[in-house]
Formats: C-alpha cells, sequence, structure tokens
C-alpha cells in the first residue's frame, strides 16, 4: 500500500515537471492599422492573419482570429496561444472575400513579408503602412 502510494506521488510529479517545461504560451490580443489609423474592412471582408518565428527555430504556425474591425486574437494551435518572442507576420484583407487582397499580396508570404512583431510585451499593432 505504501509503495503504491510513493509511486503514485512519483509518477505525478514527474508529470506535473513535464507539462511546466516547454515555453509558456498565451492567447495575445492586437489591432491591425494602416499608417496608425483604425483599418477596418466591411462586414464581407477577412483578414487572414498568421505568425512564424522569425528565426526559423520553431516551423510552427501560428493563426489569428480576427475581426472585420481589425482586431484580433492569437490562438495558436489547439488554442493554447503564442510563445514570447520575434515574430514574422503574414497578412491578407480580403475585401470581399474571397476575391480581393486590399493589401496586394504584400504581406501574403510569410518569408517575404516585412512585417515583424515581438510578441510578449503586451497589445500588438500590425502597421501595413
Amino acid at each position: 500500500m505504501c509503495r503504491r502510494t510513493l509511486l503514485s506521488f512519483l509518477l505525478f510529479g514527474a508529470a506535473f515537471f513535464v507539462a511546466g517545461c516547454g515555453p509558456s504560451r498565451n492567447k495575445v490580443n492586437g489591432k491591425i492599422v494602416k499608417d496608425g489609423q483604425p483599418f477596418a474592412l466591411s462586414d464581407k471582408g477577412v483578414f487572414v492573419l498568421s505568425f512564424t518565428s522569425a528565426d526559423g527555430a520553431n516551423k510552427t504556425i501560428y493563426n489569428a482570429t480576427t475581426k472585420p474591425d481589425g482586431t484580433f486574437t492569437i490562438v495558436g494551435p489547439e488554442s493554447k496561444g503564442i510563445p514570447a518572442g520575434k515574430y514574422k507576420v503574414q497578412l491578407t484583407a480580403m475585401d470581399p472575400y474571397p476575391t480581393t487582397d486590399k493589401l496586394e499580396g504584400k504581406f501574403a508570404q510569410a518569408d517575404k513579408s516585412p512585417l515583424t512583431v515581438e510578441v510578449g510585451k503586451g497589445e500588438l499593432v500590425i502597421d501595413v503602412k
């Protein structure tokens, strides 16, 4: 009986330790602006927004849920958020969806997009000047 209790305690402790070892992730809120001003789409428009590691070390793509008013939340895989760090931004502003990108494809490919953000320092502002 005592041996079973000790084994259970050790297994629980190991599981707790392993679960806490990965990078912490948070859901991050932000907004998309154009030249510092709010950038909104019509009610038929859709922003498609994702983030990838700027240094390429992490291949995970972190998607955001967006609203036509330009606000977003990075939910990430399994809705667990995104770790702090520097990210390349991939963005299209389809209005009306799915035919016209209001940003003319300038930010549509993460490897060619000039947009980067630092996650972990509060709300994100993505300016598509």
